[in-house]
């Protein structure tokens, strides 16, 4: 009877870590999109800056929050701090390959050229 105790509690303190996990990713992807979103009027280097700086947030609370040993530091800091940059570096893709299309309008209906103008 004690394993089976131990067994469902140590599954259910698993579904909790990763469940917080999961709603600090998601926290942290949605603050590197909006930093990327919010600053558009910024030039290219200083939206940049502010992302990278806003992304050691929430890897900073998770740190704190979780009273991780200076060895383990680094590794506390990693998965949201990565998750922030890389979806505002997504978001700054996506603008820039935006920028980049043509934007010429497409013609109502296309060209023929009529068999008697003549080659």
């Amino acid at each position: 009877m004690d394993l089976i105790l131990i067994i469902l509690a140590l599954t259910i303190a698993l579904v909790l870590a990763l469940v917080g996990l999961a709603v600090i990713l998601t926290a942290s992807a949605g603050l590197g999109l909006a930093t990327a979103a919010v600053s558009r009027k910024l030039p290219l280097w200083a939206r940049i800056t502010l992302l990278l700086a806003l992304a050691a947030a929430p890897a900073a609370a998770l740190a704190s929050t979780l009273d991780v040993a200076a060895v383990w530091q680094l590794t506390a800091w990693a998965p949201p701090f990565l998750t922030t940059v890389a979806s505002g570096a997504v978001w700054l893709a996506f603008e820039a390959g935006r920028r980049r299309t043509p934007s010429l309008p497409k013609p109502a209906w296309p060209v023929r050229h009529s068999p008697a103008a003549g080659h």
